[in-house]
């Protein structure tokens, strides 16, 4: 599993991608593999997204979800 953080502004969103040898394979050689990639994905639950981590709920909202996505990843 390959964790990945993307950032809009402050307000991050997680992600959890599954990698297989297939899937490892047909990215090294640039084509298609045959099946599937199921990304999970996690979007902060804040109240107003486009105010980022001005407001304090905001922040710490999104520090929980850094927390949880830490002990999902194993770190």
């Amino acid at each position: 599993v390959m964790p990945g953080i993307m950032m809009l502004g402050t307000t991050p969103t997680f992600y959890k991608i599954p990698v297989s040898q297939s899937l490892l394979y047909h990215i090294c050689h640039g084509t298609y593999p045959p099946e599937l990639t199921q990304v999970t994905c996690c979007t902060v639950p804040v109240s107003c997204p486009s105010e980022s981590m001005k407001p304090l709920d905001n922040r710490k909202e999104i520090f929980r979800c850094y927390e949880a996505f830490k002990v999902i990843i194993g770190i």
